[in-house]
């Protein structure tokens, strides 16, 4: 747990921390005679003419595996009573039992040792600020983020996780091409180490260069003399990849969750939980907590609210007696109700750990006449509906090519505008 003091002076801060009265017209040019500006401050008394606002501490603590937010702020000088009120008031924004290492928890006071607010900054760059008083209240504070778009260039030598680490590439992108891949080929066994590697992904910076989140992939081209595999990730909201096989489109897959790692496939698995092989009925999907969860297809609502182990859950029904299911949700999308008529695309909740679950992450199922399906496969042909022309899938890829481009330059590239 690192701490960190830092002492802010608060010009242009007095009107949150102290009450200054100001009379107008009462300071008095100094052309008017000197017997009226000396009865002028003689009805104000002895009062300044300006009025200074304190200043006050910052207090700074890093979450660390254990830490709850009632101990660390008891452990910041805070009373009892404003605990209380600080908890009470983050209640509708921010479980306090989500807390996790790495975020970083402010106590600011003044010199006097008054706190003045509550900050939680997550890993996402999301704060939750809490404005002590008579009438604490919580209010949510976007990140100020810089978007960076990076591109690289690798040649797989022994595995695809190896030549990630080996050019500091996030080699959490493995996991997600292995999955992605999953159907067309074996990462382990069938990468030879004649491969090429191309990657486009974006990161959100603060202003100091620190990430924040994770980064997302936009863009893969993969390519061995015999084919060239592309995975084209979307720049909208409707978070389908499409993956091509020597430029022609081979297959979609559609998430409710940008930017978020496939965990657990459909299908048989050792649970996370209780141990044991079991069977999954759905797909999990690992984010932050506080990701916008999307609705796949167009639908009605059909049910939100709890449901045991699912925690908090959103149900939409679909045409030809489909369903798809959103759970361990941390809230619901601000409204929502049953009997709603959505689009995809559209919020339903956010990322949470609601429920029986190890982690942040959204468990996605589809099901036919209440028949579990592969989310990602039959279920999603099934509920997609209409679905965007081969021209529009094809001017995905071209974009995405651009942007390759330019982000690495055209020296190395593989052959991208001849298939």
């Amino acid at each position: 747990m690192t701490r960190r003091w830092l002492l802010l002076g608060l010009v242009g801060l007095g009107p949150l921390l102290a009450e200054a009265h100001w009379q107008e017209n009462t300071l008095l040019s100094p052309s008017e005679p000197a017997s009226a500006r000396a009865q002028a401050l003689a009805q104000r008394g002895s009062a300044p003419l300006a009025v200074q606002p304190p200043e006050i501490v910052a207090q700074e603590l890093t979450v660390a595996p254990g830490d709850t937010l009632n101990a660390l702020l008891l452990q910041l000088g805070v009373n009892a009573e404003t605990r209380t009120q600080a908890l009470t008031s983050l209640a509708g924004r921010f479980d306090p039992r989500g807390l996790r290492p790495g975020d970083r928890l402010t106590v600011t006071s003044l010199t006097t040792g008054q706190p003045v607010s509550v900050a939680i900054e997550r890993d996402s760059g999301i704060q939750y600020v809490v404005t002590l008083g008579e009438r604490p209240s919580t209010r949510i504070v976007p990140p100020r983020l810089d978007t960076l778009t990076l591109g690289r260039e690798v040649d797989i030598e022994t595995s695809l996780y190896a030549a990630l680490a080996a050019e500091g590439i996030p080699t959490r992108f493995a996991m997600d091409l292995e999955v992605l891949l999953g159907g067309l080929m074996d990462t382990a066994r069938d990468i030879s180490g004649a491969e090429r590697l191309q990657l486009l992904w974006e990161e959100d910076r603060r202003e100091d260069g620190t990430r924040v989140g994770p980064p997302r992939l936009t863009y893969m081209g993969l390519a061995d003399p015999s084919a060239r595999l592309e995975m084209v990730w979307p720049t909208d909201q409707r978070a389908t990849v499409m993956l091509f096989k020597d430029g022609s489109l081979v297959e979609t897959k559609r998430f409710p969750v940008l930017g978020a790692r496939l965990t657990s496939a459909f299908g048989n698995r050792r649970h996370p939980v209780y141990g044991g092989v079991r069977r999954h009925d759905g797909v999990d999907l690992a984010a932050p907590r506080g990701t916008p969860v999307m609705a796949t297809a167009p639908g009605r609502v059909s049910f939100v609210g709890r449901r045991g182990g699912y925690g908090r859950v959103v149900e939409v029904e679909h045409e030809r007696g489909t369903l798809s299911r959103y759970t361990h949700l941390s809230r619901f999308a601000s409204g929502l109700s049953v009997g709603d008529a959505i689009n995809a695309g559209d919020t339903l909740g956010e990322v949470g750990a609601s429920g029986l679950t190890t982690g942040p992450n959204l468990h996605y199922e589809v099901r036919v006449g209440d028949r579990p399906v592969d989310p990602l496969e039959e279920g999603q042909r099934i509920i997609l509906g209409e679905s965007p022309t081969p021209q529009d899938y094809r001017s995905a890829l071209f974009e995405a090519r651009g942007r390759l481009k330019k982000a690495i330059g055209t020296s190395g590239l593989v052959a991208l505008d001849n298939r």
